[in-house]
């Protein structure tokens, strides 16, 4: 697990950091659990360049989070999140990650600025072993356009790693465009095209240059206001300057979402 292992290499909180309006302001701080849960077909569970391996596997993925506000514009939140993938038959592509953060979002004239810091624990296998410890810092921007019945999401975040393990630490930015075309009041076309580059600045990964890029397409059906389900497909293809270090994935499966 030299730096990232391609399991968590778009492990952004797209949702959290897209969201589909402004930060909302607390007359007190509010808890709320908020997760997923995918079932998902991969055409390479190992994320290799030359030994593809076709997979399903399972991921669930919760936080409980603590929001509220300094001020009229100034929110903030307190976050403890934990996600794994497990798979049914290639299980050494089992990951798992834990984490506790904080972040400062400002709003102003419709942008959401952005400072987050997160303590994370990567674990090879379900919770088995600690493989690293990392600190990431943050900062994003983001907003949001609507247009009639199409609501664009564009975001764009810079992170630094600071880890135990040499090879993990890094540079990352991840530039995506948040799509939702709505149907009617329940159905929606979805798609969240990413890119993502990581510089790597330490150990055997010094000089290293990951660049990955996905696209997916999806349908969203929401139950309720904090219930939705949505099938997508997903392409996902990493370039980097180590050859062995490239590999190309398709993506398959639907995810349920919820917030309480």
């Amino acid at each position: 697990m030299f730096g990232a292992s391609p399991a968590w290499a778009a492990d952004v909180d797209l949702t959290e950091l897209k969201a589909s309006s402004p930060v909302p302001y607390y007359s007190a701080p509010s808890w709320s659990v908020v997760g997923s849960v995918a079932p998902t077909f991969t055409d390479n569970a190992l994320f290799s360049r030359d030994n593809r391996k076709s997979d399903l596997y399972y991921e669930p993925d919760v936080s409980v989070r603590l929001d509220g506000n300094l001020t009229n514009d100034l929110s903030y939140r307190l976050y403890a999140r934990a996600q794994y993938e497990a798979f049914a038959t290639e299980k050494d592509g089992n990951a798992a990650v834990a984490r506790v953060g904080a972040r400062l979002t400002e709003n102003w004239d419709g942008w959401r600025f952005s400072a987050i810091y997160e303590n994370r624990y990567d674990f090879d296998g379900v919770y088995r072993d600690l493989a690293f410890t990392s600190h990431d810092v943050m900062g994003s921007v983001a907003r949001d356009f609507r247009m009639n019945n199409v609501t664009l999401s564009p975001l764009l975040l810079v992170t630094y790693r600071f880890s135990d393990l040499a090879e993990a630490r890094r540079w990352r930015f991840d530039a995506l465009l948040g799509i939702e075309v709505k149907l009617d009041p329940k159905w929606s076309i979805v798609s969240t095209p990413l890119f993502e580059a990581f510089w790597f600045t330490d150990g055997l990964n010094r000089g290293r240059q990951d660049q990955i890029y996905s696209a997916d397409l999806g349908v969203k059906y929401n139950f309720t206001s904090n219930v939705s389900l949505t099938t997508s497909v997903l392409y996902e293809a990493r370039t980097s300057n180590v050859a062995v270090r490239r590999y190309r994935d398709l993506r398959i499966g639907p995810r349920l979402d919820f917030a309480f």
